[in-house]
């Protein structure tokens, strides 16, 4: 059940089993004060970002993902971080989420592809937890607080209890943990990062195995992650044939948020309930409505939308901040995009007009 929404971006760039009760019976307090929201919008799109801003009619924070063909795009993202940093400063309540890859190159293990540190040298989550790669994340924290960005949220190695990135822990979740601890304590010692922050990141439901075998522990996180997006491959559920009704639709997309998205294995409902044990709070760091070419996405359903605030919102659930993936990705990911596109039209018109409503700063 691969979300593999970074795959399309970099591609630009570099040519829950548990019991859960069903949605609608969530009992929710809305906050007086919305929770933040970020949107990633391109490879160092700023001034998408600020489109966005203003067509939402509040602030957002920025997020952005680098590449792994090179440990440089680790140690020196510079490309990023100067942007980004004039962006941060032009106005006050900015932050910028930053993904970082944890190992460079294929999935293979065969090391970076480009660049002058370590091409075709094989890596490995074991050697990241033996400390061979302390030095690269101790070069990025010196170039966050050179760059005035010492305060950003870092994901090293998201998704990774998927298989579609080097850093998969699958079968290796000792290693990873113990590299996560490794990365966190590098950066931390270097002087000024005070305030970075770090999210583990694993995507929505149980995927490879079990991601809470990967936890490094509290310590070591200040945000628990997670990826969300209105997708299925559940038996009568997504894609739905030709000719079905309006209402059966409808009744899908409910089926998709109660019995996977919500209530499902590794279903938001198991992961608020693990934020609560681990005493850290949530953060959605990716989320979105989905057209996929076969089908398997939710395409136009306001309902994802309305229980996604519901569930942001709901101060039981204590979500930190949470960000919309406004792209439309190639094949096999498909479309996201809840903003106007060309010519101001809409592609997902209802579940934009619900956005709007919900998590919009301009109230008739």
């Amino acid at each position: 059940m691969k979300s593999p929404a970074l795959l399309c971006a970099i591609t630009v760039l570099f040519s829950a089993i548990i019991s859960a009760p069903a949605a609608d019976t969530i009992k929710t307090n809305t906050p007086a004060a919305p929770i933040p929201i970020g949107v990633y919008r391109g490879v160092n799109e700023t001034e998408k970002v600020e489109a966005f801003s203003q067509w939402l009619g509040r602030p957002v924070w920025g997020e952005d993902f680098i590449g792994w063909e090179a440990w440089s795009n680790v140690a020196w993202p510079v490309w990023w971080l100067e942007k980004w940093s004039k962006w941060v400063h032009a106005q006050p309540g900015r932050r910028f989420i930053f993904s970082v890859p944890m190992l460079t190159g294929p999935n293979d293990g065969s090391g970076p592809t480009k660049g002058d540190h370590g091409v075709g040298q094989p890596v490995s989550l074991e050697k990241g937890a033996a400390g061979a790669y302390n030095d690269y994340y101790k070069t990025l924290a010196e170039n966050l607080v050179k760059h005035k960005l010492a305060d950003t949220i870092l994901r090293p190695g998201w998704e990774f209890n998927g298989n579609w990135y080097p850093w998969m822990a699958k079968g290796k979740e000792a290693a990873f943990a113990e590299y996560w601890r490794q990365i966190v304590k590098t950066m931390r010692a270097v002087p000024g990062t005070e305030n970075l922050k770090f999210c583990w990141n694993p995507t929505l439901r149980l995927e490879q195995f079990p991601s809470e075998k990967a936890w490094p522990g509290a310590e070591f996180v200040d945000y628990i992650g997670l990826d969300v997006y209105d997708e299925s491959w559940q038996e009568g559920s997504y894609a739905w044939p030709d000719g079905t009704s309006v209402a059966e639709i409808e009744a899908r997309q409910r089926k998709v948020w109660e019995k996977e998205i919500y209530g499902g294995d590794h279903g938001l409902a198991f992961w608020s309930k693990f934020a609560k044990e681990q005493k850290r709070p949530l953060a959605i760091c990716e989320w979105g409505v989905k057209k996929r070419p076969t089908g398997h996405g939710g395409t136009d359903n306001p309902h994802f939308v309305e229980q996604m605030h519901r569930f942001i919102q709901d101060p039981q659930n204590n979500v930190a901040f949470h960000c919309y993936f406004d792209f439309n990705c190639e094949p096999p990911d498909g479309h996201h995009q809840i903003s106007p596109g060309e010519k101001g039209a809409y592609e997902f018109p209802r579940s934009s007009a619900k956005f709007l409503e919900l998590f919009g700063g301009k109230k008739k």
